[in-house]
């Protein structure tokens, strides 16, 4: 899901949480982004294979699913014991994609 606000150049919540020096910017950062995140997927089109997309500048980007309860609280824990966690996703979701998320695999 990070990787979405990436690719639409909305770093906001990724910096946020990358930066955050303690678990509760991080909390709320993904709160804010998991609210923006569904408000996005819902309004979003539907192509024929019944994915998710939305275009910006001409470009097709399509939506990943919303994250499940446990993920996220799987992330905040791990975020609990090490701050370190933040950071890593945070630099992930910045990466290049793997040639499978390129060619249409879950990002």
């Amino acid at each position: 899901m990070l990787r979405f606000f990436v690719q639409t150049r909305n770093f906001s919540y990724v910096d946020r949480i990358g930066n955050a020096l303690n678990p509760e910017p991080v909390e709320v950062a993904l709160l804010e982004a998991l609210r923006a995140f569904r408000s996005i997927r819902e309004s979003a089109s539907v192509d024929e294979n019944g994915g998710r997309y939305i275009e910006k500048d001409g470009n097709k980007i399509l939506l990943p699913g919303i994250p499940s309860g446990e993920e996220v609280m799987g992330f905040l824990k791990d975020v609990r014991s090490d701050t370190g966690v933040a950071k890593l996703v945070a630099t992930l979701a910045l990466a290049y994609p793997s040639k499978k998320e390129n060619s249409g695999g879950d990002v």
